[in-house]
């Protein structure tokens, strides 16, 4: 809110806020250091995020290149944003089993229901008991998964929101969900792709908004952020 002020500060009589969204409580872990967050559907999100300290992951799946895109790009990023509903009392209503089914995680530690704890890799190959797979073939964690994707991944940053009751007295609440890519058409587009057929999520959610923002690289000294666009 205090950079939103400044901002906002600076820009009057030059420029006009069109569009905000309130968020609060991340719904992703960006560094290591941070505990990872939980999401109103109660499970810990973005598990798997790329950190900032894994500098090379950054380097190759959140800043455009010089000849990548078009020449003011190089060093910014593409900002995907979706604003999503969760059917909180539907979920509510499902069973602890079911809702660890649909996600892929356990709801208490956040470890894959392959095994392991929470950070432990997800293994996509591992079957049950009964010879099953441990991770439902329409979970949630296996099909957002880079190895189900062709090694797609996002760095997200997401948030909560909660927009008070509808007509009809339920929660108008979710996930305000933003992501920033290299390539939105090879990394977010791919991975909703696949969730889009058969994520057993989709029973729970709905995708009310949705946008799509080039970011340009940071101001130099002196500059300002766009300036190799204007250039």
């Amino acid at each position: 809110m205090h950079a939103i002020r400044n901002l906002s500060r600076i820009a009057f009589g030059r420029a006009a806020i069109r569009w905000s969204q309130l968020g609060f409580g991340r719904t992703s872990r960006s560094t290591r250091a941070q505990v990872t967050p939980r999401n109103l559907f109660g499970f810990k999100d973005g598990i798997a995020n790329v950190k900032a300290e894994d500098t090379d992951q950054v380097t190759e799946h959140v800043f455009v290149p010089k000849g990548d895109s078009q020449p003011w790009m190089a060093g910014g990023s593409y900002l995907v944003a979706r604003k999503i509903r969760m059917t909180i009392e539907t979920w509510d209503r499902a069973s602890l089993r079911e809702q660890e089914r649909v996600i892929g995680r356990d709801k208490g530690e956040g470890a894959p229901l392959s095994g392991g704890t929470e950070f432990t890799d997800v293994d996509l190959k591992a079957t049950g008991a009964d010879g099953a797979p441990a991770i439902d073939d329409s979970a949630h964690v296996r099909l957002a998964h880079p190895a189900h994707n062709s090694g797609a991944l996002l760095l997200r940053r997401g948030y909560n929101f909660v927009d008070g009751n509808d007509e009809l007295g339920r929660l108008n609440a979710g996930l305000f969900f933003i992501c920033f890519q290299r390539d939105p058409r090879s990394q977010f587009v791919a991975v909703q792709e696949s969730l889009a057929g058969r994520d057993a999520l989709n029973e729970y959610i709905r995708h009310v908004g949705s946008a799509i923002f080039a970011v340009p690289p940071g101001a130099t000294r002196g500059g300002f952020v766009g300036e190799s666009l204007f250039a």
